[in-house]
């Protein structure tokens, strides 16, 4: 076999780093054993910024001290990436049975919640940094999801981002095999797989979720048998993607629903001579049972499935995953004491269709809900503090947690403003966690998740339960229960019913909230 023109070939790598578009230093988060860099401040989610001034990345104030970072050069990655890419020149069908450890990326925070709740295997951690996420892998066994926060970064940001993780998670022993991104394509699906491709990665296209009837069709999104387009789901998304198909562009190969039902070895064909061709594959699902032919198919397989929570639950099938545990273990104390119901603080950061109808029946059932006006979380982002921002909605909000429930959500949510909505999420995140006090919360959407854990300096959630599909009820590392969701999702009352079962506190809650959670899944599927 020829000796890889590894990394001792650098002047020729160095060359093409010069020339290509990577920025002369990329930087990336320390870990133990890193050698001594020069020292500069991380972003939030444990990956420094690219190209961005030192003198820009102040740390804010209030906000904890993020570890040291070491700098690696262009030509260094560039040389790992190039290494990786003459092991895998070749598309080779299998690797071998899968391992007992899956790592996962995820693009946003409840996105990421998902995966570790339908894989199943119990233990799955979810963590919030890139360094989290290596410390479970030097100490545990289990599954972790890392939540690399892409959804709201530009494209070149984005890219950046999951080549970096890709490689430092391969680098640590825990090689990537599923990326979780949005079942309605928005977060710039096509640049995650440009990340994925620049670490050397083969992938393949899974987008669909007919759990919430958002299939894939000739490489297609329909929603209900409808195109996206008309659905209605975006919320203040500027821009809908039509399809996978057009998320990936002119590298894309579809491969259609009869090569899909044909079996595991005709799907296992198509990908491979797709990957010989130097496309992507996109694969065509219209039913769980489709997905559960490409998980078989693509068991071992030598690739990284980029999906939906579909395709995660039919892996989570195949490797036999059992529903976790409501009482499953946490760090921490569990918060509430025996016999008090748990205050439970909603915030709901989106505008969409299904969000605006669950905070209605909210409020027809004795939860109050509060908009908190535009200025006031934009303030508070500009402040990073909210204590001296005196305003009745937060006096409101305040009250209403010491005696039960309350709903936050931003004020004239309807208006479009898409280049205000990451400050609006940061704007929620720091109210909520101003005014929380030790209530568990749930929360609506990956920016606003992370947003609020983020300021309430928690790094890793371990799901414990599932209310809905998608919609996740995990143990945060400061002990209380957190329930993460998507935005555009859910059924009418759901919002009603994940503050109904975190309102058990000391008790496994889904003991006083089964019957609500059987009559949601009933309302579920004949809505689907």
């Amino acid at each position: 076999m020829p000796v890889p023109p590894a990394s001792r070939n650098r002047s020729t790598i160095s060359a093409a780093v010069g020339s290509s578009t990577l920025s002369p230093k990329v930087m990336v988060p320390r870990t133990a054993g890193a050698s001594r860099r020069p020292r500069m401040s991380m972003s939030r989610n444990g990956f420094l910024p690219f190209g961005r001034p030192r003198a820009t990345r102040r740390r804010a104030a209030g906000r904890p001290r993020a570890d040291h970072a070491c700098v690696f050069h262009a030509t260094d990655i560039a040389c790992f990436v190039h290494d990786a890419a003459w092991t895998n020149r070749r598309p080779s069908p299998r690797r071998g049975p899968m391992s007992n450890r899956l790592a996962v990326i995820a693009d946003d925070l409840s996105g990421a919640a998902e995966v570790a709740a339908v894989l199943g295997s119990g233990s799955a951690t979810v963590a919030l940094t890139l360094p989290a996420a290596l410390e479970h892998v030097a100490r545990a066994s289990s599954d972790v999801v890392l939540d690399c926060d892409t959804r709201a970064l530009d494209p070149s940001s984005r890219r950046a981002v999951i080549a970096q993780a890709t490689l430092r998670m391969r680098a640590a022993g825990a090689p990537v095999r599923l990326v979780k991104t949005d079942s309605l394509l928005r977060g710039g699906v096509g640049d995650v797989v440009d990340g994925l491709s620049d670490a050397g990665a083969r992938v393949v296209l899974a987008s669909a979720l007919p759990a919430l009837g958002r299939t894939v069709v000739d490489g297609r999104l329909l929603v209900h048998g409808r195109p996206v387009a008309d659905a209605g789901l975006h919320g203040l998304e500027a821009r809908v993607v039509p399809g996978p198909l057009a998320a990936v562009g002119r590298r894309a190969r579809s491969v259609p629903l009869a090569v899909v039902r044909a079996g595991s070895d005709a799907v296992l064909d198509a990908v491979v001579r797709a990957h010989a061709a130097g496309a992507v594959p996109v694969l065509d699902a219209d039913s769980d049972e489709d997905l559960d032919r490409i998980a078989v198919a693509l068991d071992g397989a030598d690739c990284t499935v980029v999906g939906s929570g579909g395709i995660a639950a039919a892996i989570g099938r195949l490797r036999g995953a059992r529903a976790p545990s409501a009482t499953a273990p946490g760090s921490g104390d569990p918060t509430g004491a025996p016999g008090e119901r748990q205050s439970v603080l909603l915030v709901v950061g989106t505008a969409s269709t299904e969000a605006t109808e669950q905070l209605e029946v909210l409020a027809a059932n004795g939860v109050p809900v509060t908009p908190v006006p535009r200025e006031v979380l934009l303030r508070a982002v500009d402040r990073r503090e909210v204590d001296d921002i005196d305003h009745p909605a937060l006096h409101a909000v305040r009250a209403a947690l010491r005696s039960g429930s309350a709903a936050i959500c931003v004020e004239d949510r309807h208006e479009p403003v898409p280049h205000l909505a990451r400050r609006l999420a940061d704007g929620l995140g720091i109210v909520a966690a101003a005014i929380s006090g030790r209530a568990a919360l749930v929360l609506t959407g990956g920016e606003t998740a992370r947003s609020v854990l983020t300021r309430l300096e928690i790094t890793a959630i371990v799901p414990e339960g599932v209310v809905e599909p998608g919609c996740i009820v995990s143990r945060a590392d400061d002990g209380r229960r957190v329930v993460t969701r998507p935005g555009s999702f859910g059924t009418v009352t759901n919002l009603l019913d994940a503050a109904t079962i975190l309102q058990a506190a000391r008790e496994d809650p889904f003991t006083a909230g089964g019957r609500v959670q059987a009559a949601a899944r009933r309302t579920n599927e004949r809505q689907h």
